[in-house]
């Protein structure tokens, strides 16, 4: 009897104990107080996630129809290498947005998880911007007539080169 009591007595403390044990949160927002560097960060992170899924099913859509273009006689004339561009342009520009965001953040010359939050904010930002662009070129490519794309639509890519085209 005595041995079954200190049984129950130990899986009753054991269970309290686990009950009680803090779980451990710091990979969401709602982790840290509000205005703190990690819980911005991590708000900005999430927002980042999302517009850089939303660039990159976009980004899929304009390929698909710049690669879909035909002639005006209705032959299937894509410029392969134009498509090859886009996709290396899309994949240096994601390299280049952490990189330059990295800088932005670091010559905030802020302490702590500072640098990183406003790295954060950067890369939003320029997702954000990317997201618009990419959605301009494929209305102004949609606007054209499908039997004069293959022609017209460079006017709307060149939206995605803003630096050299001065936009």
């Amino acid at each position: 009897m005595r041995l079954t009591l200190l049984a129950i007595f130990f899986t009753i403390s054991f269970s309290q104990s686990a009950w009680s044990a803090p779980v451990e949160c710091t990979d969401r927002p709602e982790c840290w107080p509000e205005g703190s560097a990690m819980n911005t960060g991590l708000t900005l992170r999430d927002k980042q996630i999302k517009a850089q899924k939303a660039v990159e099913k976009e980004h899929d859509e304009l390929v698909n129809i710049v690669a879909s273009a035909t002639s005006a006689d209705g032959t299937d004339r894509t410029d392969g290498r134009l498509v090859a561009a886009l996709k290396a342009q899309q994949t240096t520009w994601s390299k280049y947005k952490v990189d330059e965001c990295e800088l932005v953040g670091t010559l905030t010359g802020a302490g702590g998880s500072w640098p990183s939050t406003y790295a954060t904010k950067c890369e939003a930002n320029l997702t954000e911007q990317r997201l618009v662009r990419i959605r301009s070129a494929t209305k102004c490519i949609q606007k054209i007539q499908k039997d004069k794309r293959l022609y017209e639509q460079s006017s709307c890519l060149e939206q995605l080169a803003p630096l050299v085209n001065g936009r």
